[in-house]
């Protein structure tokens, strides 16, 4: 049971996982609105806005923490945890990108190119700019997670830490790169999107194994102080380096440092909100469970109906673009939900 002044860490644990789809929907609604150009005139709200790159690193947390659960079932086959993940990703991805290259009228060899590299997200590894980089961000996670899980069931939390500290390793080495040898300036392309993110993924991975394993680990009084004010600290960081640094920073990857300490507790945080808010986690859940289709629709109405920027106010069209997204994404889910699931005989979820 929750208490009142203080908790345990299995709880809150059980929070995260019953509310896993709601934090997802939050984090979709995130990423949208800091994908939208358009300032708010309201301080606060255009500073979350600002760093609502988090989202991104939400889903990956969410996702390591649930990849733990799957591979742990008793009756886990890797046949069908492979076959799971590409028809809950790949078909709609393909679907999309086919609609999109129809409605831009460009048949050209260079686009058709453009298509298939996109397609098999051999462009994003090749350093092309994609607005679609989480998916062959997460398809690559996904990937390597069972090798993850295989160490980890043999040498412990030691291998989490080993995949944790290799992910501060990359990012450390490319902004050091980055710096020293490019003034700053993004060399690698959308590949920094994901390597910045490997150790989020894998934390949440670890909060995964404290969830299904067990944690008895008590929260008193000195260590929630301990715990919120390192938050309080890397909070801190993150606004100055919004404010100070916003570019150079974000180039080389530092900027994405503070969410390996804000998401956790952030995301906890959420999972008590939606226990104590029962309508708003179920207006959330829908939209976490449609957060792929969400994505995917948001990227390309949102290119595609820049248009309107010009014609109407930018908030008006910001708006359009939002609940055009929302209606668009439905009929993926449904579809992904009622056909695939029915006819892979497995139980889709994002």
């Amino acid at each position: 049971m929750l208490q009142e002044n203080g908790f345990k860490m299995d709880s809150s644990l059980q929070l995260l996982s019953k509310h896993r789809s709601a934090i997802m929907g939050f984090a979709i609604l995130w990423i949208m609105l800091y994908h939208f150009p358009v300032p708010t005139d309201l301080f606060l709200l255009d500073f979350i806005k600002s760093i609502g790159y988090g989202g991104v690193d939400i889903f990956l947390f969410l996702s390591g923490f649930g990849l733990y659960f799957s591979m742990s079932r008793k009756n886990f086959i890797l046949k069908k945890y492979y076959k799971s993940r590409f028809f809950r990703i790949v078909p709609e991805f393909w679907l999309v990108l086919i609609i999109v290259f129809l409605i831009q009228m460009d048949f050209s060899a260079r686009n058709f190119s453009a298509l298939l590299f996109r397609a098999s997200t051999i462009g994003y590894w090749i350093g092309r700019q994609d607005e679609t980089w989480f998916i062959s961000c997460i398809l690559f996670l996904y990937a390597i997670f069972p090798l993850y899980f295989k160490l980890f069931k043999k040498h412990g939390i030691k291998a989490s830490l080993a995949f944790i500290g290799a992910g501060l390793t990359l990012i450390l080495i490319y902004a050091l790169i980055c710096v020293f040898a490019y003034n700053n300036k993004n060399f690698g392309g959308f590949t920094i999107l994901t390597i910045a993110r490997l150790p989020i993924f894998f934390i949440g991975a670890v909060f995964g194994h404290w969830a299904k394993d067990g944690c008895n680990f008590e929260f008193n009084k000195q260590r929630k102080i301990l715990v919120w004010t390192v938050t309080a600290v890397a909070i801190g960081a993150l606004i100055s380096f919004m404010n100070f640094m916003p570019s150079s920073l974000q180039t080389c990857s530092l900027s994405y440092l503070p969410y390996m300490i804000i998401t956790p507790v952030l995301s906890i945080a959420l999972a008590y909100f939606f226990e104590k808010c029962d309508t708003i986690s179920k207006i959330f859940t829908v939209m976490g469970l449609m957060s792929l289709e969400l994505y995917l629709c948001h990227i390309y109405l949102y290119k595609l109906f820049y248009v309107f920027l010009d014609y109407l106010d930018k908030n008006s069209a910001c708006i359009m673009i939002l609940l055009i997204s929302l209606f668009a994404s439905y009929p993926l889910y449904f579809v992904n939900k009622r056909f695939l699931t029915k006819k892979t005989n497995i139980r889709i979820r994002p």
